[in-house]
C-alpha cells in the first residue's frame, strides 16, 4: 500500500464501488448510479452491481477509500490461491505440499500482475476454481449439499466476474458436462441406479443455479437492450482483436520482465505476461515422462486444452478465436489475450493430475528417472537464463534512474531482461544445489521465493502508479451523504487534470454531482444519452440548465422550482406553476422511473428526449421523481441472505468438525 493501483481499476471500477458503498452507508439502496453518464442502473452483471454479495458486504462494513480497494484486491488474490489449493487437493493430487506450491504458482502468475487494473478479471481467478471444485465434488459425491454449493459458487462467479470470462467459462462447463454424460452412459463402471442418481443431482444443481441466477440474468438482459455495445464488434477486426497474446510473450514464462517493454501493434505488455513460476517449467518434462509411463489420458486432455487456450489467446494469429464467434455472445468481446487465464489454469491442473499419486519428496529419490529429469530441466533453464543475460549485454547497474517513477519510465527492455535473467540464474543455481543434495524443503522454499521475487519486481511496471495511496485518497475526497447539487451539469467536469498533467476520470462521482461531460464510460452508459451528448446542439441546449428544470422558455414570475432533496434514486422539488409545464430531470430514461405530484402518480412524458420528464399541473405542490425497482431490491436481498447463510453454515460445520 505504498503506491496506488492505477488505470481502469481507479478510473472505472473504483467509482462504481465508491458509489455502492456510499449508498449503502447512507441508507439508500444503490441501484441507480446518478452521476455516471447522467444515470445508469446497477442492476446487471456488466460491472459491479447490487447482486454482488462481496461488494455489498464490503460497502456495508467498510467506508469507501483506496485502502479498502487495495485490501479487496489482495483478498481476491489470496482467495484465488485458496480456491485453487482446494481444487487441487480435493480432485487432482494427494500431496499437500505440491498442491500448495501449484496453488501459489496460480495465485502469483503473470495474469494476476498483468490484470491488476481490472479487478473483474482478478475475481475470475478467484471463482473459476471454486466453481470447478463444486462441480467435480458433485460428480464424485452426488448430494444436495454439493448441488447448493455449485449453485452458490456459480452465482458468486456470475455476479462478480467480467461477463467475457463468465460466458467463456460457461461454454467450457457445458462442453465438460456433455463429454462427461457421454462417457457416463457408455461406461460399465456404474450401475443404472448410480447413473440416474448422478444425472438427477446434476440436473438439480442446474435448476438451482438457474433459479438463483434468474434475477440478475433478467435484469441484465433489460439493461443490454439500452446499450450501444449490445451489437457484435467482430466486424471491426482491428478493435475486436486488440490486446492479443503475441508469441513473444512466451519468453515471460522464464523471464516475466521481458514482456514489459515488448512492443507489438494493437497489444501491450500487460497482456503478454504468461509467467507461471519456475516450478511449472521444471515439472513439465517430468510430467510428460510420468504420463507416457502411466498412459494418463485425463492429464493429456488437460495439456491439450491448455495448448488450445493458448492458441485462442493468440487472437488473429490463429483462426480459432474467430471460429468461436459462432457461439452466442463471443462476437461481442475483444482482448483475446485475457483468455490466457484458461491456459494457466489448465496447465496447473495438468501438472496436478500428472503428479496425482506422487509426493514432492518422491521426485528427489536417488537415481530415479524423475530426479534426473528435473536435474536436466534445471540445467537447461539455467543455461537459457545465462544466455539471455549475455545476449542482453546491458549494464544492469545503470537501471536506477534516481527514483522508482523515472526508473519505470526510462529503463529499456533489454536491461530489464538482463536483470530478470540474473535473478532467475541465481535462483536456479540454488535450486540445482537443492536437487543435488536432495533437500526438498529448500527446493520448496526457493520455488516460493522465486514467485514472490518476480511478483514484486513486476508490480511497479504493471500494477502501481507514481502516486501513494494517501495522495489518491486526498485527491478523490468525497462529501458526506448526498448534498443538493449547486453546480450546473454542463459546468461540472467529469475529468480532473492534476499538476503533473495526469487525467483522473469520473471525479464527479466522488463530488456526487451530475455532469453532462462523459469521461471513460466503459460499457455502462445508456445509448440514447450517449448519442444525445455527442451533438453540439445538445451541449448548447444543456447550457444554463440545472439537473432538474422547467422546460419552458416563457416562464412568468409566478413559476418557480426549488430543489429540496437529491438522492441518487429520488429527487424532490417544490413547484409553483402558473400553468401545466414539463419538468425534466437530467437522468437517463430507463424503466423504473416514476413521478409523483403531491403523492399522486403522474405519467411520464413520451418524447424524443433521452431524459426523464413529466407534465406537472398548475399550482403549488411537491414533485418527486423516484427510481423504483422493487423486484431488484427484494431479489438482491434474498439472494444475499441465501449466500451469506450458506457460507455461515459451511463455516460453522468446518469449525465443529475441527
Amino acid at each position: 500500500m505504498l503506491f496506488s493501483l492505477r488505470n481502469d481499476v481507479v478510473a472505472i471500477e473504483y467509482p462504481i464501488q465508491h458509489f455502492l458503498s456510499e449508498g449503502i452507508r447512507n441508507g439508500d439502496f444503490p441501484v441507480w448510479f446518478n452521476t455516471w453518464g447522467m444515470g445508469f442502473p446497477l442492476q446487471s452483471i456488466l460491472s459491479w452491481g447490487v447482486y454482488s454479495t462481496p461488494q455489498m458486504l464490503t460497502g456495508l462494513f467498510f467506508p469507501s477509500n483506496m485502502y479498502v480497494l487495495h485490501a479487496e484486491f489482495i483478498f481476491f488474490i489470496i482467495t484465488a490461491g485458496c480456491s485453487m489449493y482446494k481444487l487441487l487437493r480435493s480432485h487432482f493430487t494427494n500431496d499437500l505440499q505440491l498442491s500448495l506450491l501449484l496453488a501459489l504458482c496460480y495465485m502469483l502468475s503473470g495474469f494476476t500482475v498483468g490484470s491488476s487494473q481490472w479487478l473483474l478479471y482478478i475475481t475470475g481467478m478467484t471463482f473459476i476454481p471454486l466453481v470447478l471444485y463444486a462441480l467435480l465434488s458433485l460428480i464424485k459425491k452426488p448430494s444436495f449439499k454439493y448441488c447448493l454449493l455449485f449453485a452458490i459458487s456459480f452465482y458468486l462467479f456470475f455476479t462478480n466476474v467480467h461477463i467475457y470470462l463468465t460466458i467463456f467459462t460457461s461454454y467450457i462447463l457445458l462442453f465438460f458436462l456433455l463429454v462427461y454424460f457421454i462417457r457416463l452412459f457408455i461406461s460399465n463402471n456404474k450401475t443404472a441406479k448410480e447413473k440416474i442418481i448422478v444425472t438427477g443431482k446434476i440436473a438439480l444443481a442446474f435448476l438451482l443455479t438457474l433459479a438463483i441466477c434468474a434475477a440478475p440474468i433478467y435484469y441484465s438482459i433489460e439493461v443490454i437492450k439500452y446499450l450501444a455495445r449490445s451489437q457484435p464488434i467482430s466486424n471491426d477486426t482491428v478493435f475486436f482483436q486488440s490486446n492479443y497474446l503475441h508469441p513473444d510473450g512466451l519468453s515471460s514464462l522464464l523471464l516475466p520482465l521481458s514482456s514489459i517493454k515488448t512492443l507489438h501493434s494493437n497489444t501491450e505488455g500487460i497482456i503478454l505476461d504468461t509467467y507461471i513460476g519456475l516450478l511449472s517449467l521444471l515439472l513439465l518434462p517430468v510430467s510428460i515422462l510420468i504420463n507416457i509411463k502411466q498412459r494418463n489420458s485425463s492429464a493429456w486432455a488437460l495439456l491439450g486444452l491448455s495448448i488450445l487456450f493458448l492458441l485462442i489467446s493468440f487472437g488473429h494469429l490463429t483462426p480459432i478465436r474467430g471460429w468461436l464467434n459462432i457461439l452466442p455472445g463471443m462476437s461481442h468481446f475483444r482482448h483475446p489475450g485475457v483468455l490466457r487465464i484458461f491456459f494457466i489454469l489448465a496447465f496447473i491442473l495438468y501438472l496436478g493430475k500428472s503428479f496425482g499419486n506422487y509426493k514432492i519428496v518422491d521426485l528427489f529419490k536417488s537415481k530415479s528417472p524423475e530426479r534426473k529429469s528435473i536435474l536436466i530441466a534445471t540445467g537447461a533453464l539455467l543455461f537459457l537464463s545465462l544466455l539471455a543475460f549475455l545476449i542482453s549485454n546491458q549494464n544492469i547497474f545503470s537501471i536506477w534512474k534516481g527514483s522508482i517513477y523515472e526508473t519505470i519510465k526510462l529503463v529499456d527492455g533489454k536491461t530489464l531482461s538482463a536483470v530478470n535473467a540474473l535473478i532467475q540464474s541465481t535462483v536456479l543455481l540454488f535450486i540445482l544445489f537443492a536437487i543435488v543434495k536432495r533437500r526438498y524443503q529448500l527446493f520448496s522454499f526457493l520455488i516460493i521465493t522465486e514467485l514472490i521475487l518476480n511478483t514484486v519486481i513486476c508490480t511497479p511496471f504493471f500494477s502501481i502508479s507514481a502516486y501513494s495511496v494517501k495522495e489518491v485518497n486526498n485527491l478523490l475526497q468525497s462529501p458526506r451523504g448526498f448534498p443538493v447539487q449547486q453546480s450546473l451539469p454542463y459546468q461540472v467536469n467529469a475529468t480532473f487534470i492534476d499538476n503533473k498533467g495526469n487525467a483522473w476520470p469520473n471525479v464527479n462521482t466522488y463530488k456526487k454531482e451530475i455532469s453532462s461531460k462523459i469521461s471513460m464510460p466503459g460499457p455502462i452508459i445508456l445509448n440514447r444519452v450517449a448519442l444525445f451528448l455527442e451533438k453540439d446542439s445538445s451541449k448548447k441546449w444543456l447550457a444554463g440548465k440545472q439537473f432538474i428544470f422547467i422546460n419552458d422558455t416563457t416562464l412568468s414570475e409566478e413559476d418557480s422550482l426549488i430543489i429540496i432533496e437529491q438522492l441518487p434514486d429520488r429527487v424532490s422539488v417544490r413547484l409553483q406553476l402558473s400553468s401545466p409545464k414539463e419538468i425534466i430531470l437530467l437522468q437517463g430514461n430507463f424503466p423504473g422511473w416514476n413521478a409523483y405530484y403531491n403523492n399522486s402518480r403522474l405519467n411520464l412524458s413520451v418524447t424524443n428526449s433521452p431524459f426523464v420528464s413529466t407534465i406537472a399541473p398548475a399550482g403549488k405542490g411537491i414533485l418527486v421523481f423516484k427510481f423504483e425497482k422493487p423486484g431488484v431490491f427484494y431479489s438482491a436481498i434474498i439472494l444475499h441472505l441465501i449466500v451469506v447463510s450458506f457460507l455461515l453454515f459451511l463455516l460453522i460445520r468446518k469449525i465443529r468438525s475441527r
